[in-house]
């Protein structure tokens, strides 16, 4: 997707729906920052300034439907959740708990900031914390899990969870759930044999391809990998 196309629909996002929620928030989420080596937890290793930018509400809920799941069972965790978009977003359904990761510690404050003061009567979970951590770090909590991703580090450091990820799997038999919204169009959850593709609803694959920011794969984890050669992974690709 270019780069006007992409910024036309956030745009539209923000005039549509976003605009109302950001209202509500005490730092706005909707607001772009730079976040630089001296602020992150963790090792930066060859970290270099990255751009905060959230996505937007109405695709993630969407996404999250095309799980059909009930969400009573799983917790949320956002990786690079900013100022907590993604989590407050989530938290509008009964999640048992919603996580944000976020290892910027301006961002890490200003998110919780945002969770602190959000209207309680709009979310439906009550359990919602956001820690300062490296992704890298992160350990991630029991039961089921939907985990969600919105192109938020290195390929070394995606490469590294993802490890993460299949090792909780294997440790604690259970439903994890991935959302990768993947503009780059990296195959590294797609090339592991443990990341199985999940199919998608065609009507939610056309919202999503219509109005959503790049191509999303959406992926159940399995703690045994498959005998059989993995197909492609389920992607609704933008235009």
């Amino acid at each position: 997707m270019g780069y006007y196309s992409r910024q036309t629909k956030v745009l539209l996002h923000y005039a549509a729906y976003d605009r109302a929620c950001d209202a509500m928030e005490r730092w706005p989420t909707g607001q772009s920052r730079t976040v630089t080596p001296d602020d992150v937890v963790g090792s930066p290793g060859q970290f270099q300034d990255r751009r905060y930018e959230a996505f937007p509400r109405l695709p993630l809920l969407w996404a999250l439907a095309a799980l059909r799941i009930d969400p009573t069972r799983f917790t949320f965790v956002d990786y690079g959740a900013g100022r907590g978009r993604a989590v407050l977003t989530a938290a509008r359904l009964p999640f048992a708990a919603c996580v944000g990761v976020e290892f910027s510690q301006t961002l890490h404050a200003e998110a919780c900031d945002n969770v602190a003061a959000y209207p309680m009567d709009r979310l439906a979970c009550r359990t919602i914390t956001v820690v300062n951590v490296n992704a890298a770090d992160y350990t991630l909590p029991s039961g089921d899990l939907v985990l969600f991703f919105y192109n938020p580090f290195t390929a070394a450091v995606l490469d590294r969870v993802a490890e993460q990820i299949e090792a909780a799997a294997r440790a604690e038999p259970r439903d994890i759930r991935v959302i990768y919204v993947n503009p780059r169009r990296s195959a590294l959850f797609a090339g592991r044999p443990a990341f199985r593709p999940e199919v998608v609803p065609l009507r939610v694959r056309a919202k999503l391809a219509l109005f959503g920011l790049g191509p999303i794969d959406f992926f159940t984890v399995s703690d045994v990998a498959p005998a059989t050669d993995q197909a492609p992974a389920s992607r609704v690709v933008a235009t």
